[in-house]
């Protein structure tokens, strides 16, 4: 459970922490923590003890403006796209503020689909009211990075219990009691002050109905959070037949305090920012910057580790790439050496294997013709053809064409006889495959026999 999400309520006199975090089982609740402050030196010194040693790159903290802090207003727009809702809000939202819009950071915070159109629910908080409540944490350098306004940032987290309700913040410094749907904050009311003793329960009853009532719903379950809610309240309301209760969260196996149950929605609340839409005043000249900072430092070290990697690697290349040419200079050099010792008569070099595969190949077929190592040689195909002649013949050859495959034989005997008798005889001979007689005839003057004879290598006699 590395990651950690952090909740931060900052109350009148108050600074209320919740931690939560994700196991096998889920998202869980870690700790809860608070701090008294007086003035903004111990505000800061209250969130520095709370937050401790913050990783800037796993944990996620998010805090809630005071409602009273901003406005909020519900618009309604004939089109759900969201591109076309961020180009026409600050044109609404002028219309509607009683401060001017350009020194206000304005929010969107979620957006509902009807029937014709869209409506959406957005804040507009002058920025100084942003400067002032994130000074002690710029000041500690404490990486906040979700800012919300409390009567859209808290309730949210209770989404997963109830899709409609009615929920309490009783804050010391302010009380809102909103009303919950489809995990959103559909309409909300703010009250800096509020009846104490047995009257609080009957007009937070009056409340909760007459907000119901605006929206034509009744019945609806009421969950109270806060430092002012207790048991003895719920209690009370019950008695008067409100479905009221203190949202139980566990911590240790044990229920979290009413006090720290805005933190503790403010920790699922930052828990939920990635996978779901809502406001965060923490953009544009309010942007963190820390994160940033750290961020491009780390990116800086990075960065040089990388190039410095790149550089040995390249520089390792060079120098093998340099061995290898030198190697390759003098293989080459030996090469040559060898090429003319072998064959002073070749006058250039171009390419010295092609060059001596092709001397070999011409000295072979010499070889071949000079009965150089092969019995099927020129030289001992004549030889055999000399020792297979009938003896008690009269032949002359005229001419012997030799090649791969066979040799052809021209001349002249006494009789057609003597010319199938020698056919006869070099066909014994283990050199041949067969003897054809291709052309026979008479000589012109009638006194021998020109003949023309193909002999075929056999496989094994073939040069």
């Amino acid at each position: 459970m590395d990651k950690r999400f952090i909740g931060i309520d900052i109350d009148r006199g108050w600074v209320r922490l919740a931690i939560a975090g994700y196991d096998t089982d889920g998202p869980q609740l870690l700790a809860t923590d608070k701090r008294p402050w007086s003035d903004q030196t111990e505000l800061r010194q209250a969130l520095r003890e709370l937050t401790g040693d913050t990783r800037i790159y796993g944990d996620r903290l998010a805090a809630a403006l005071p409602a009273a802090a901003g406005f909020s207003r519900w618009l309604h727009y004939p089109f759900d796209d969201p591109k076309k809702i961020e180009g026409a809000m600050r044109f609404a939202m002028a219309a509607q503020l009683p401060v001017a819009e350009q020194d206000c950071i304005i929010e969107t915070h979620a957006r509902q689909l009807e029937e014709e159109g869209c409506r959406v629910a957005a804040s507009a908080v002058p920025e100084g009211a942003v400067a002032a409540f994130l000074e002690p944490f710029e000041a500690e350098r404490i990486p906040l990075q979700l800012l919300d306004l409390a009567p859209f940032a808290m309730p949210q987290a209770l989404a997963e219990r109830c899709e409609t309700a009615v929920v309490a913040l009783l804050r010391e410094q302010e009380t809102v009691v909103a009303l919950l749907q489809q995990g959103h904050t559909a309409d909300y009311r703010l009250f800096s002050q509020i009846p104490s003793g047995s009257e609080r329960s009957a007009w937070l009853l009056q409340q909760s109905r007459m907000l119901q009532a605006q929206h034509r719903l009744s019945g609806l379950p009421l969950y109270l959070l806060g430092p002012q809610a207790d048991q003895t309240l719920v209690e009370a309301l019950r008695q008067q037949g409100e479905q009221a209760e203190i949202p139980d969260w566990k911590l240790a196996g044990q229920p979290v305090a009413a006090e720290f149950l805005p933190a503790v929605t403010l920790a699922w609340r930052a828990l939920r920012h990635d996978r779901e839409d809502g406001g965060n005043f923490r953009r544009g000249a309010f942007a963190l910057k820390g994160e940033w900072a750290a961020l491009k430092k780390n990116l800086l070290v990075a960065g040089a580790i990388l190039a410095l990697t790149l550089a040995i690697a390249g520089g390792s290349a060079w120098l093998g790439y340099a061995h290898r040419a030198n190697r390759a200079e003098a293989l080459q050099q030996q090469l040559t050496a060898q090429f003319r010792d072998t064959l002073p008569e070749a006058q250039t070099i171009v390419d010295i294997p092609l060059q001596m595969r092709q001397a070999i190949g011409q000295l072979r077929s010499k070889g071949r013709l000079l009965g150089v190592g092969s019995s099927g040689s020129a030289l001992a195909v004549l030889q055999e053809i000399s020792a297979r002649m009938p003896k008690n013949i009269r032949v002359d050859i005229d001419h012997l064409n030799y090649g791969a495959d066979g040799l052809r034989l021209e001349g002249s005997t006494d009789s057609y006889d003597d010319i199938n008798r020698i056919a006869r005889s070099l066909e014994q001979s283990p050199l041949f495959g067969e003897a054809q007689i291709s052309d026979a005839k008479t000589s012109i003057d009638n006194q021998r026999i020109n003949f023309r004879l193909n002999l075929t290598f056999s496989g094994g006699g073939k040069p």
